[in-house]
Parts: C-alpha cells; sequence; structure tokens
C-alpha cells in the first residue's frame, strides 16, 4: 500500500541519511526527521536469518524477521501500524 504524502517525505528525506545502531539490547535511530530509540531483543537466530522484537520508548513491542545479504539487511515488519518490508545498509 503506498504512504500517504506527508510520511513519504518523512521518509525519502532520511533515505540515505537515517543511521540506526544496535548495541547490547538498545537501538537508536537518528536522522534529519528521526531521533528515537529503545530496546530490542533478538527471539530466534539461525544461519544469516533473526527474528527480533524491537521496544519503543512506552514498552510497545514490535516484530520483525529480517536476513543479511551482504552489507544489507533486509526486514519485515509484522506489526500495524509498521507493517511493511525494508532495507538497512551496513556502512
Amino acid at each position: 500500500m503506498p504512504l500517504d504524502l506527508p510520511l513519504q517525505a518523512v521518509l525519502s528525506g532520511e533515505l540515505g541519511q537515517l543511521i540506526v545502531t544496535f548495541n547490547q539490547g538498545q537501538f537508536t535511530a537518528v536522522g534529519p526527521g528521526v531521533n528515537f530509540g529503545g530496546r530490542y531483543e533478538v527471539t530466534s537466530a539461525s544461519g544469516e536469518q533473526l527474528a527480533l522484537t524491537l521496544y519503543d520508548s512506552q514498552g510497545v513491542g514490535y516484530h520483525f524477521t529480517a536476513q543479511f545479504m551482504g552489507t544489507d539487511l533486509q526486514f519485515q515488519s509484522n506489526d500495524k501500524p509498521w507493517t511493511g518490508m525494508g532495507s538497512l545498509q551496513r556502512s
């Protein structure tokens, strides 16, 4: 499903600029219009594939599956409102 125009504008501004870090159970996402973080938990891992849950600052969990593909981490979010697919590139 296409994004609405305001959300598409935010996403376009973040492409190539957003920096996501994972460190000892905590994550941060910082970019031109985004600055948030929380905790994460890897719930399963096998080879290049993993499942994880990201928790926002209110403790709400969002479930993801992901796979490493070279320098990319391709992921799928399984919970609304963030249902969809994406890719992060390792720098």
